[in-house]
């Protein structure tokens, strides 16, 4: 039986959404053409797997069972075609760096001159990534390594080397209340809005937000934001706070923004972010050069 992964995964797109509109949305196709596929898919398994309705769409049992063995194909699929990449780009000379905006703060552009001084003969491709997008840019094989600020979602291959530490602090308009002081604690964010995301996981977004605090409270969210340069922009414009690393602050510090120390929020780390697999030496080398330079300059 020849089974075709694009119907896959439109199935199960279909089970997590709930319904085929929802769906479909997501996919950015037609529902009537969605449909279709998982039918199509039902034809080839023989079998039906999901009940129609006016309400959604509802797991038979046979659905059930088909979409846990579905979630590990994917996966299992996903981790092949990055493995296959790595492979080819093992003895390319290049490296493919993932990041997020802000990357490794004022540290980035030293530790990538430094590289390009050591190994003038390799490529280094820089590929800016979404929030979240970390896990899934690094199985797949697009990037070789990102740099990070955990938490991560969880991976039996994922390993992580620490480039330093950072405090956390509050990014606000520069004439917010909260500018007066000169830091802050946890408790005096009580009464503030915070910027919420839909992008990252619910960890992540929760251990960004302080969220709960600890006496157990929640934060009061208001504008939605899916970058950091909408976050600035927000914050810059409304009475919004948002909570980010220090570096990030000062790397996107503009007149009308400042930013003040959480003295007891727990510090951010940033990390060069890989999978155990047969690593390119070359990324190997690079993972040396950001660990020395990370050790000499330190944070900036």
């Amino acid at each position: 039986m020849d089974l075709n992964l694009r119907l896959v995964r439109y199935f199960v797109a279909v089970a997590d959404a709930g319904t085929f509109t929802k769906a479909a949305e997501q996919l950015h196709i037609a529902t009537p053409s969605l449909s279709q596929q998982v039918r199509k898919l039902e034809e080839t398994l023989g079998v039906s797997l999901l009940e129609r309705d006016h309400r959604g769409a509802r797991l038979t049992e046979a659905g059930r069972d088909f979409l846990e063995e579905s979630r590990a194909l994917l996966v299992a699929a996903e981790s092949a075609v990055g493995a296959a990449r790595r492979h080819k780009r093992s003895s390319s000379g290049k490296v493919r760096l993932g990041f997020l905006a802000g990357g490794a703060g004022e540290l980035t552009r030293p530790i990538v001159d430094e590289f390009h001084r050591r190994e003038p003969d390799v490529e280094l491709e820089l590929t800016q990534l979404a929030w979240g997008d970390e896990l899934s840019a690094l199985t797949s094989g697009r990037v070789d390594m990102v740099v990070a600020r955990p938490p991560l979602e969880s991976h039996p291959r994922l390993r992580r080397v620490v480039l330093f530490e950072e405090p956390r602090v509050l990014l606000m308009a520069h004439d917010h209340p909260l500018a007066r002081r000169r830091k802050l604690r946890i408790a005096d964010l009580a009464d503030v809005v915070q910027v919420d995301t839909r992008e990252g996981t619910r960890d992540w977004r929760n251990w960004w937000s302080i969220d709960p605090r600890p006496d157990g409270t929640r934060p009061t969210y208001g504008p939605m934001v899916n970058s950091i340069e909408e976050m600035v922009q927000v914050v810059a414009t409304t009475d919004a706070v948002a909570i980010t690393g220090a570096g990030v602050a000062s790397l996107f510090r503009r007149a009308d923004t400042t930013s003040r120390l959480i003295a007891d929020a727990a510090p951010s780390t940033v990390e060069l972010v890989f999978l155990a697999s047969d690593m390119p030496s070359a990324v190997e080398r690079f993972v040396a050069v950001a660990l020395g330079l990370s050790a000499v300059l330190g944070t900036r």
